[in-house]
């Protein structure tokens, strides 16, 4: 076991001269992956672009009083005025103009079951434990029977597609302050320049001010980068792309009730709201359940427990609330004591345009064999979450993750692996 974990730590450790190492528990192989599987990861790339393109449409309607303007203020919400709705109008209106895209160049997909997209993040983190099990299974490939699915290392995949996406060498300012995990982010951006990619701050002929790619894990790193008006400048002028636009739009959960929120259910099609769980907004007093039965707060938490089979997630802007496992609930567990606590945040909340969203819960227990650090390899049953990795040519990768607990994120005890 020390000689697979030695390989796994010294990889981040020794390229970054940190003493973290490698903080998950890697799968006894690579997560086998029927042929289909793979196709609907392939065919949602378009599907997830189609419904961005869509989001941002009415969006821009919204903000222009061209369709209900409840639209823009679920998105603006609590975003200060300098950033909310004439920022944000003139945004779009001027990538419209400009026939400049607003959809997110690189994006990671949460899905509770393959085909049932949870959420989107652009960029996600995360994309460093695809690169670092890629090398893990290449380099011990006598050990495992399983073959990867793609043909190269995720740094490689993303240098390429950034390339063709530019039409031009890659010069990026990687806005590190929000990453969630640093080592890990750091870690992916050295593998890049491997690969071709060259980085402000890392290269020493690449200036602030020559980048024509800019990557961000938070719309509002964007509005504080000391760089941002040169760059929004250029941007409107088509001299510089972004990876995460700067429009909150592509960083907020709110987004995802559209498909199936009554005021806008019919601007999109069948095969977009399918590729979803159905997400409902939290109206303390019009709770819409999927089966289009109506209550207020009280009625749901009331519920028996098989009914409330819902996560609840905070769905605003607020940075400290919308990150990572932050902001997510489980309706089913959740007991006397928080349900109260959680009405009177959702009651207050919702006055104060604070929203939350309620998304259909689905799972998948699976099987599955680990190696652990202290006890070697390991059987246990546990919860399933499979993350699509996606760049401007579609799909990357797929991180396939197991935790003995409702909530699967990026946690010790997380068990990973790649397709």
């Amino acid at each position: 076991m020390d000689r697979y974990f030695s390989f796994l730590d010294n990889q981040i450790n020794d390229l970054l001269r940190v003493d973290i190492g490698f903080s998950t528990c890697p799968a006894a192989d690579i997560y086998p992956l029927q042929p289909e599987v793979l196709q609907g990861y392939q065919k949602r790339h378009e599907l997830i672009q189609k419904f961005q393109d869509i989001t941002s449409d009415l969006f821009l309607a919204s903000l222009a009083q061209e369709a209900d303007p409840a639209i823009a203020g679920l998105i603006i919400n609590e975003l200060p005025q300098s950033f909310g709705w004439n920022w944000h109008k003139e945004l779009h209106e001027r990538a419209r103009e400009m026939g400049i895209s607003l959809q997110p160049a690189f994006f990671r997909t949460d899905e509770v079951v393959p085909g049932k997209i949870s959420e989107i993040q652009s960029p996600g983190s995360l994309w460093c434990q695809c690169e670092q099990l890629y090398s893990f299974y290449e380099h011990f490939s006598q050990d495992f029977k399983g073959k990867p699915v793609f043909p190269g290392s995720m740094a490689g995949q993303f240098a390429r597609d950034l390339k063709k996406h530019l039409d031009d060498q890659p010069l990026v300012h990687h806005l590190l302050d929000n990453a969630s995990v640093q080592s890990g982010m750091r870690f992916f951006l050295q593998r890049t320049r491997d690969h071709g990619v060259r980085y402000f701050g890392y290269d020493k002929d690449v200036s602030a001010y020559d980048c024509n790619f800019i990557r961000a894990h938070a719309f509002h790193g964007l509005m504080s980068d000391n760089y941002f008006k040169t760059r929004f400048d250029a941007w409107q002028n088509k001299r510089l792309h972004y990876d995460l636009p700067p429009s909150i739009v592509f960083d907020e959960k709110i987004p995802l009730i559209f498909p199936f929120w009554e005021k806008t259910r019919d601007m999109y099609p069948d095969e977009i709201r399918e590729i979803f769980p159905y997400t409902t907004l939290v109206d303390p007093e019009n709770i819409v359940l999927e089966d289009g039965e109506r209550m207020d707060i009280h009625e749901f938490l009331q519920l028996p427990r098989k009914r409330r089979d819902y996560f609840l997630k905070y769905a605003g802007c607020d940075l400290d609330a919308n990150w990572g496992s932050k902001g997510v609930y489980s309706m089913q567990a959740m007991t006397g004591n928080t349900a109260g606590r959680i009405k009177s945040l959702l009651t207050e909340g919702y006055k104060h345009n604070r929203y939350w969203i309620l998304q259909k819960s689905y799972s998948v227990k699976e099987d599955i064999a680990y190696l652990d650090r202290s006890s070697g390899l390991q059987e246990t049953t546990a919860t399933a979450k499979y993350s699509g990795f996606y760049g401007p040519c579609g799909l990357m990768g797929i991180l396939v993750m197991h935790r003995p607990f409702y909530k699967v994120h990026g946690a010790g005890d997380t068990i990973v692996s790649i397709c």
